[in-house]
């Protein structure tokens, strides 16, 4: 404000003579008073200004980083929402859909020594018919535990249906396909699952298809699965490998 009472003053100083007046009286004290009333009501203005400006600034600053958190929530949510998609909501691991499509990309591309399990609950429905849908349920999840423990990260798995599970062992040549197989069947066998002082027996019977270097997901699923048959006619609790019964003390 004494900035434009000095520019008023200056100018009135330099024009009125030129214009042959006197700088004094009136004129001189308007010069004064008027950069006064008018720079008061201006600055406040202008002071106002400047802080809705720096409060708007703020407030898009806080709206920007809220937005951030949103956009950080709905990708959370979204991958949350594709992992359950893929995963069979009872036991945890892949569903069919999932399991076969994921199989399927494997083919094309896979390359060295592998193997496909496909492992069956032994009298499924005698466990629903004699405990109850709920304790079969449980069996089912006992199982895919004990398959969940028995691979490794790089390996796939997943329910494909009822009491059928899918397992794909990547890297596995025969010692280790015989080795998980062998260790799927016993700890399921051991599976401590027992209702109002009755054990529940549980038992699986898995068939295991090798795979030697290039894999075709359709081939090794249909072996494994003629194999898994074969173990079922042989009694059950039992594992048939490339066609062969395994003796599970040699396993």
């Amino acid at each position: 404000m004494a900035a434009s009472v000095v520019v008023s003053v200056s100018i009135v100083l330099l024009l009125v003579p030129l214009l042959g007046g006197h700088p004094d009286g009136p004129g001189f004290w308007m010069s004064v008073l008027c950069p006064m009333v008018i720079g008061g009501p201006a600055s406040l203005w202008q002071f106002h200004q400047k802080d809705v400006i720096l409060r708007q600034r703020d407030e898009l600053a806080r709206m920007h980083v809220e937005l951030e958190d949103m956009h950080g929530e709905l990708r959370r949510l979204h991958e949350d929402l594709r992992f359950k998609a893929r995963r069979d909501a009872l036991t945890g691991g892949l569903n069919r859909e999932a399991l076969f499509s994921t199989l399927g990309q494997l083919g094309p591309a896979h390359r060295g020594p592998a193997a496909l399990l496909v492992a069956d609950a032994d009298h499924f429905k005698r466990i629903n018919d004699a405990f109850g849908h709920l304790v079969g349920d449980d069996a089912l999840r006992r199982i895919a535990s004990c398959i969940a423990e028995a691979t490794m990260a790089a390996d796939v798995w997943g329910r494909i249906g009822g009491e059928e599970f899918v397992i794909f062992l990547q890297p596995a040549d025969g010692t280790r396909a015989r080795a998980v197989a062998d260790a799927m069947r016993q700890t399921v066998a051991d599976v401590d699952l027992v209702v109002d002082g009755c054990r529940v027996p549980i038992s699986v019977s898995i068939g295991v298809a090798s795979i030697v270097d290039s894999f075709d997901p359709v081939d090794a699923f249909r072996r494994a699965d003629e194999y898994l048959y074969q173990a079922k006619a042989g009694g059950r609790d039992r594992i048939v490998f490339d066609g062969q019964e395994l003796d599970p003390l040699a396993a």
